[in-house]
């Protein structure tokens, strides 16, 4: 039996799996990533969790045959260099250089949600389809583009900033340095600190009480319980996001006239019926000739573990080639 290792890097965790030639998830190892001690220890912590992976699934790593891995930002897969990583410290990193010098495997690095997408290409929400796009509200919003089956990535990797689509030209102002980007409306982060803003102020009383005013705590969960429990300043912020999501995927659609678009992601699965309901009824009725009608919003299927499955299967699609 063969084996490829796939692993998740985010900004405060690292997680490798070990999957089988079938695909077949059979270890899991998750370990801080410490990205406040610099690339350097982060990228140490990439290596031992790929080494307790191994170790705990009672495999010979003779038996690897590739590494698969992603990572926030702008990432080149053909080089496999992180140019950019938001709150890791990698900058112009190496990262496959460095994978391959070490493992004496070939590795692959891929953008975090472009991974996401491959999975959910290969053996999730859009499998069998040729034309697809991903949204992934969180701290940010991150996008993937499917072309005729294949990932769009770009000239140096950086395609499917879709959280940066100015929807809202007077609108809040988003860490980019513009005003209105669709991060900054309808990521989690801009949900978080609405209700923070209010909960400090009285007006929502459950996330008082769990938060206490600080912004780290009101994660995907808390904004999920916060809204189930009939608060209308609570629904009013997430249906207001959810609203301005459909409209970018309304954008989107013209672009790109997809198959279908996959959201994914914490808040998604936290809340999917606003998000999808609610974004995907503003983009039916906002794209051009009713081409928004004809398009699929998914809810992705694999949870976390889609970025593994797609960065193992880039792994792969490494290794067929060089046969």
């Amino acid at each position: 039996m063969k084996y490829y290792i796939g692993f998740d890097l985010g900004g405060t965790k690292v997680v490798a799996a070990v999957i089988t030639e079938k695909f077949e998830i059979i270890t899991r190892v998750k370990e801080k990533s410490g990205a406040q001690r610099g690339a350097d220890s982060v990228y140490k912590v990439i290596c031992d969790v790929i080494k307790e992976a191994t170790k705990e699934s009672k495999i010979d790593f003779k038996d690897v045959l590739a590494i698969g891995g992603c990572a926030p930002g702008l990432v080149c897969p053909k080089t496999g260099v992180i140019f950019n990583t938001p709150n890791l410290g990698f900058k112009d990193y190496p990262l496959k250089a460095n994978l391959e010098r070490d493992f004496k495997v070939p590795a692959v690095i891929e953008n975090d949600v472009n991974a996401g997408l491959y999975g959910e290409l290969k053996f999730g929400a859009a499998k069998g389809m040729q034309n697809v796009l991903a949204l992934s509200p969180g701290t940010g919003i991150g996008g993937g583009i499917v072309i005729d089956g294949k990932l769009y990535r770009g000239q140096k990797g950086g395609a499917a900033e879709f959280g940066h689509i100015i929807v809202q030209p007077d609108g809040p102002l988003c860490g980019c340095g513009q005003r209105g980007c669709l991060e900054a409306i309808s990521s989690r982060t801009a949900i978080s600190m609405q209700l923070n803003s209010f909960s400090i102020r009285g007006a929502i009383p459950i996330v008082a009480e769990h938060a206490n005013g600080n912004l780290k705590k009101i994660k995907s969960g808390l904004i999920a319980k916060a809204y189930n429990s009939g608060n209308d300043i609570v629904q009013e912020i997430v249906d207001h996001a959810a609203n301005y999501l459909g409209i970018g995927m309304a954008s989107l659609v013209n672009c790109f006239n997809p198959q279908a678009i996959i959201l994914g992601g914490g808040l998604i699965e936290a809340l999917p019926e606003p998000f999808l309901k609610i974004s995907s009824k503003k983009m039916a009725d906002s794209a051009m000739g009713g081409m928004g009608r004809e398009v699929k919003v998914l809810e992705a299927a694999l949870g976390d573990d889609a970025v593994f499955m797609g960065a193992a299967q880039s792994a792969k699609d490494l290794v067929d080639s060089k046969k």
